[in-house]
C-alpha cells in the first residue's frame, strides 16, 4: 500500500498548536485503506531541519501539505531549506482549495493540488500509485504536466455517515488536550449555510457539483460513536469542544443529540452558534444536555459594517437576545470580533467595543482583519487598493493589520485591538468573581489604562519563554476553570 507522509503548518498563529479536523478525518480515511501515514506537525520554524531525515526514513509515495494563506512564508521556507524527494508533492486544505493553480505559480515543487475534501480523492490517488496507473485523471485534483494544468472534476460531497472515524492519533494529542485544561476540540457536521463576505464558506461551496448538499449533520448514532471512540484516545477528558461552523443550526437534530449525548456521554461541552439560532427552546436543551459556553461571532459592533460589508444580516438587538437567553439559562458566553476591515474607521471600531460593554460576555477574542483569496472581501479589497503590499507576510490573525492606513491609522486599529483584549481578559476575571458593578467599571478601567504592560504577559505572539509559560498557565487555566 502507499505511502504518504503529511506536513501540516501551524507556526506563530497566535492560536496554541491545535488539531486540524480536516486532517484528522483525511488520516482515519488513509488508514481504514490500509496505507500507512506520517503526520509532522510544524509548530516552530527549528522543526524544518528535521524534515529531510523524516522523508528519508518514511521514504514516502507522497508527501502533503496542508496550510492556510497566511502560513505560505513558512511553506516556502521549507522549500528554501528542505529538498523534499517523493514521487508527489501535493497540497491541500483551505488555502489550495480557494486558489487552485494558482498554487503552482505560488510554489513551483508542488505536483498536484486537492480541490475541496480529500478522503475520497486522496485514497484513489494512492491506489492508482499502488497500481502503477497513471494518476493524472484523478479526480478533485489538478496536475502540473510539461507546461499545462490538467483540472479533473471535484468530486460530490460524501454522507458524513459513509467516511471512516478521525483519527487524531498521529497529533500531539496528549499535549493539545491537557494545554487546553483536558479539553478535547472534536468536528462533527460540515459546512455552513451563511454567506459571509470575509469567510471561504460561500467560496467552497461552489466547486462541489451537489452544492445544496454542503452542510451536513452525521445520524446521532455516528455522532456518538465518533465522541466515544476520540474519547478512548483520551480518557481523561474533562470536556468537549464542537468545532462545527454552527452547530445549532439543525433544530431537530440538535434536539436528539442533546437527548442522547446526556445519557451516554455526558460531558460539559463547548460549542458555536449564530445569533439568529438562539431561542428559549434551544438553550434549555444545550444547558440540559451540559453545555457549558457558547461562542458567538459578533465581529462588529457597527451595523452598516456588519450588513454591508460583513454580509451577516442581524441587528444588534438580536445579538443582545441572544446574549441574554444564555446568561438567562446559566451557559457562560464568548464574543468573537475583527478590527481593521475594510471601510471601518475608528468610530466604528469604537461601536464594537461599545457593545461588547452591554454585552458583557464571560470571554472573548478580538482579531485583525485577514483576507481569503477568492472571498468577496478579498476581491473587494482588491478593487478598492486596500491591502498592504506585504499583508502575506503576516502569519497570525492576532499580529498585525492588513490594510493600509485609508480609514484608520495601524496605531488606531492596535489601539482598539488592545483595548478589546484587556476587555475580555478583565470580563474572564470579573465573570468569576462577584463584585458590585460600579467597582467592577473603576477595576475595569485601571486595566484599559494599564493595558500595555498586562498585554505583555498576554501577547499572543510573543515568543520569550517567560511569556509562553505564563500564557500557556493562563489559557489552562481558563479553559479548566473560568470557561
Amino acid at each position: 500500500m502507499a505511502k504518504i507522509c503529511l506536513i501540516y503548518f501551524d507556526l506563530h498563529t497566535g492560536y496554541y498548536p491545535s488539531f486540524h479536523h480536516g486532517l484528522a478525518y483525511l488520516i482515519g480515511s488513509l488508514k481504514n485503506n490500509g496505507h500507512s501515514v506520517y503526520l509532522s506537525h510544524l509548530t516552530d520554524e527549528n522543526e524544518f531541519e528535521n524534515i529531510p531525515s523524516v522523508l528519508k526514513m518514511e521514504d514516502p509515495d507522497v508527501v502533503g501539505l496542508s496550510f492556510t494563506t497566511n502560513q505560505k512564508k513558512y511553506v516556502h521556507r521549507l522549500f528554501e531549506k528542505s529538498k523534499i524527494n517523493a514521487k508527489l508533492v501535493i497540497a491541500g486544505g483551505v488555502h489550495a482549495t480557494l486558489v487552485g493553480e494558482q498554487i503552482f505559480e505560488e510554489f513551483p515543487d508542488i505536483d498536484g493540488v486537492c480541490i475541496g475534501e480529500g478522503e475520497i480523492a486522496v485514497n484513489e490517488l494512492c491506489l492508482r500509485l499502488d497500481n502503477n496507473e497513471s494518476y493524472l485523471s484523478t479526480p478533485s485534483f489538478y496536475f502540473k504536466n510539461n507546461d499545462d494544468v490538467i483540472k479533473n472534476p471535484v468530486l460530490p460531497l460524501q454522507d458524513i455517515d459513509n467516511l471512516p472515524f478521525p483519527d487524531y492519533s498521529l497529533f500531539g494529542y496528549q499535549k493539545i488536550i491537557e494545554d487546553s485544561g483536558q479539553c478535547f476540540p472534536m468536528m462533527l457536521s460540515r459546512g455552513c449555510p451563511y454567506n459571509c463576505n470575509y469567510c471561504c464558506n460561500h467560496v467552497f461551496k461552489e466547486i462541489y457539483p451537489n452544492k445544496n448538499k454542503y452542510v451536513r449533520f452525521p445520524s446521532i448514532d455516528r455522532t456518538i460513536n465518533v465522541i466515544k471512540n476520540n474519547l478512548l484516545l483520551y480518557p481523561r477528558t474533562k470536556k468537549i469542544i464542537f468545532a462545527d461552523d454552527t452547530f445549532t443550526l439543525n433544530k431537530k437534530w440538535l434536539a436528539e443529540f442533546c437527548k442522547t449525548y446526556r445519557k451516554k456521554i455526558g460531558l460539559p461541552f463547548l460549542c458555536n452558534a449564530r445569533v439568529e439560532t438562539i431561542s428559549n427552546e434551544v438553550v434549555a436543551l444545550l444547558k440540559d444536555a451540559g453545555c457549558v459556553s457558547i461562542d458567538f461571532g459578533v465581529e462588529t459592533g457597527n451595523e452598516w459594517l456588519r450588513n454591508n460589508i460583513l454580509n451577516r444580516k442581524h441587528s444588534n438587538r438580536k445579538i443582545k437576545e441572544a446574549f441574554h437567553i444564555t446568561k438567562k439559562h446559566g451557559i457562560k458566553n464568548f464574543s468573537f470580533n475583527i478590527v481593521g476591515l475594510p471601510f471601518e474607521t475608528k468610530e466604528m471600531a469604537r461601536d464594537t467595543l461599545k457593545l461588547n460593554l452591554e454585552l458583557q460576555p464571560n470571554f472573548g477574542r478580538c482579531f485583525y482583519f485577514y483576507p481569503y483569496p477568492g472571498s468577496r472581501l478579498y476581491q473587494l479589497c482588491i478593487d478598492y487598493g486596500l491591502l498592504l503590499d506585504n499583508f502575506q507576510s503576516v502569519s497570525s490573525y492576532l499580529e498585525a493589520p492588513s490594510l493600509k492606513e485609508i480609514f484608520m491609522s495601524h496605531r488606531e486599529m492596535k489601539k482598539h485591538f488592545e483595548l478589546m483584549q484587556s476587555f475580555f481578559y478583565a470580563r474572564l476575571l470579573f465573570s468569576k468573581i462577584k463584585i458590585p458593578f460600579l467597582f467592577e467599571k473603576f477595576l475595569l478601567k485601571i486595566i484599559l489604562l494599564l493595558r500595555k504592560p498586562i498585554l505583555i504577559f498576554l501577547d499572543p505572539t510573543a515568543n520569550k519563554k517567560a511569556v509562553v509559560r505564563f500564557r500557556k498557565f493562563i489559557r489552562k487555566l481558563a479553559m479548566k476553570y473560568l470557561r
